[in-house]
């Protein structure tokens, strides 16, 4: 699974611009959250600006280094590739990387992806409104490496 490909799936889900005072990311366009996109511009020498304001260019480099190579994807099979980075994307690399080291089993780490969120849930109700996303996401990597 190359990076062009599971960003494409990653970005169905990432959607436009939210800033929903629910959502624990914060301020986020195409999955990017204001504070990742801050660090970005800062690492380039470049102003400060809103999130909003993010290009294609800078949402595929971030999802890149930040995602992609900071949670190994670069090293793994295709289907554990997309599984992880699309993870990493939605929940930070540290965790998905965490997850892989449960196990390599593409369909055991979707489970455990499903739980954790099912998990969240259940410890702060208030994230409920999510769920029906959270695990439509995972049902579409099901599909995508044919389980």
């Amino acid at each position: 699974m190359s990076f062009e490909t599971a960003l494409k799936y990653t970005l169905q889900f990432e959607g436009g611009y939210v800033n929903d005072p629910l959502d624990r990311g914060g301020e986020t366009n195409k999955g990017i959250t204001k504070v990742v996109y801050d660090t970005y511009r800062k690492s380039k020498s470049l102003p400060i600006q809103s999130v909003k304001l993010i290009s294609n260019e800078e949402v595929k480099e971030i999802y890149y280094k930040n995602y992609w190579l900071a949670s190994g994807c670069d090293k793994l099979d295709e289907k554990l590739a997309i599984l992880v980075f699309d993870f990493s994307a939605n929940s930070g690399p540290a965790r998905a990387k965490r997850y892989l080291t449960l196990t390599k089993d593409p369909i055991k780490y979707l489970n455990l992806r499903a739980d954790f969120f099912k998990k969240i849930v259940q410890n702060n109700p208030s994230q409920k409104k999510f769920l029906k996303g959270w695990l439509n996401r995972i049902e579409g990597l099901r599909k995508i490496i044919g389980n």
